[in-house]
């Protein structure tokens, strides 16, 4: 490979949206993804998944509106809540001491129809700043492709 084909795919992988993921011993995973899609200010988004298993996910988009706020709570330590324009929820809260509870209902919308789905991970209390870590990057991320 040339020189030039090695350094123009560093540069590609430096720029490319990387995923932070998370897996309980259970196999419920949480990924956190900047979306990489150009968009207005304030509405570029990071996605939040939740996978129970083969059959068993939720996705949720927060814009860089909202992000500081999940950022914030999640370093406080305090709960914290929001909607998507399209009726999904993220709820975060702490049942005990040792732990973090996210909860992401997402709203699947099917010609007039609708129906939920919902998933939760239950993080350990060590993985709450990483998490924190995670958004803020990804939040970095999204707010370069915003215009």
């Amino acid at each position: 490979m040339s020189d030039f084909h090695h350094a123009l795919d560093a540069v590609i992988a430096d720029i490319t949206p990387q995923p932070w993921d998370h897996t309980t011993p259970d196999g419920t995973r949480l990924r956190v993804i900047p979306d990489g899609q150009p968009a207005g200010e304030g509405e570029a988004e990071v996605l939040l998944q939740i996978t129970v298993d083969k059959t068993l996910a939720a996705q949720l988009g927060i814009t860089t509106t909202d992000l500081p706020g999940l950022i914030g709570a999640l370093t406080a330590r305090r709960p914290w809540e929001t909607s998507t324009v399209l009726d999904s929820l993220l709820d975060l809260t702490y049942p005990d001491d040792a732990s973090v509870l996210l909860l992401i209902t997402e709203t699947v919308w099917e010609d007039r129809d609708n129906h939920a789905v919902s998933t939760s991970i239950r993080l350990p209390e060590q993985q709450r700043l990483p998490l924190a870590s995670a958004l803020r990057r990804a939040y970095d991320v999204a707010r370069g492709w915003e215009d």
